[in-house]
């Protein structure tokens, strides 16, 4: 099954269309859900590789901020181990592609889709799980890292909307409603993510300053 899965990734992403998902097209929610269980795993190797050069530039950044050596080495330490960066990793893996699959299949179904579930998992699995290593392994590539990330996550947009069509059974246009629904909540999830992250980074700059 693994073998069958790798040829359907190799066929989707040098070939991307919606017949070569309905090509590739198993209904296998089971093994959609382990293929990217096998990525994180994957996923997880090369983060331990690339450990000590992460917490060197996290270091590195607090450093510039002027943050406290005590308090450098707590936030260093709730980085956590590496065996437990996997275990969640693999966890995190699970549910979230749940959560995204379950979105995107409720979706489609609102649009008219009659495609399954497990139809769906496998053929968004196909893609997202390898392009997940390949952007873990650019990210670590200095420089150019980011922009080869940024490109291979707008192909990932472009694959979904070729998944929709072909797992939930849907025209090209109503697939297209989809994905453009899909890209807006992903855009607000990354706003307000991000203006968490930046409301807590001032109140502990706040809390720096004399």
């Amino acid at each position: 099954m693994i073998q069958e899965m790798i040829n359907g990734s190799i066929a989707v992403l040098t070939k991307p269309s919606a017949q070569t998902f309905e090509q590739h097209e198993r209904d296998n929610l089971v093994w959609a859900l382990i293929y990217a269980v096998i990525a994180s795993v994957i996923n997880g190797i090369l983060t331990a590789i690339t450990w000590p050069l992460r917490v060197g530039q996290i270091r590195a950044q607090l450093e510039a901020q002027n943050v406290p050596p005590d308090l450098i080495e707590t936030t260093l330490a709730q980085q956590g181990n590496i065996i437990n960066l996997v275990l969640g990793g693999i966890f995190n893996t699970i549910i979230g592609s749940l959560i995204i699959w379950g979105i995107i299949y409720l979706l489609g179904r609102a649009f008219g889709g009659t495609g399954s579930f497990g139809e769906l998992a496998w053929g968004i699995s196909l893609f997202s799980s390898p392009l997940s290593v390949a952007q873990t392994i650019a990210g670590a590539i200095p420089f150019i890292g980011g922009v080869i990330s940024l490109a291979l996550s707008l192909y990932g947009v472009y694959l979904v909307y070729l998944a929709i069509q072909s797992g939930m059974n849907l025209p090209a246009q109503k697939a297209l409603y989809v994905a453009i629904i899909l890209a807006v909540i992903a855009i607000i999830f990354v706003c307000v993510t991000a203006g968490l992250i930046a409301a807590v980074s001032l109140a502990l700059g706040g809390g720096f300053a004399p």
